[in-house]
């Protein structure tokens, strides 16, 4: 079985997945166009996933449920929601993001240097 190096391997589907990351950097100059898509759907991952710890952290922390081990399930469960929900178009943040990246002059000269 071949790897897959395209540019959709090295979208991290796991949040403590940081190959992902050196393999955008590696892809980018290859295809900023791409390049610029993942970069602002992890942006967005990573929004979410602070936006959810801030929403979890005005629950109340007492209970039958509060332990150090459930807050680090509860954390790790949030991060990768946040994974997935900014893959499957999350919260439009990432397109936004996107356009900004695209419209930038270093985008751009990007852009000529590799074509």
């Amino acid at each position: 079985m071949a790897l897959d190096t395209t540019l959709a391997s090295a979208k991290a589907q796991v949040y403590s997945d940081f190959s992902g990351l050196a393999e955008l950097r590696r892809q980018a100059g290859n295809d900023p166009q791409k390049a610029a898509k993942e970069v602002a759907q992890q942006f967005e991952s990573i929004f979410v996933s602070m936006m959810i710890k801030s929403m979890r952290d005005t629950l109340p922390k007492d209970g039958i449920f509060s332990s150090n081990q459930m807050e680090a399930y509860q954390d790790m469960f949030d991060k990768q929601m946040a994974v997935d929900l900014s893959s499957k178009g999350g919260i439009g943040l990432a397109e936004i993001i996107e356009r900004q990246i695209t419209s930038s002059s270093v985008y751009k000269a990007q852009m000529e240097k590799s074509s």
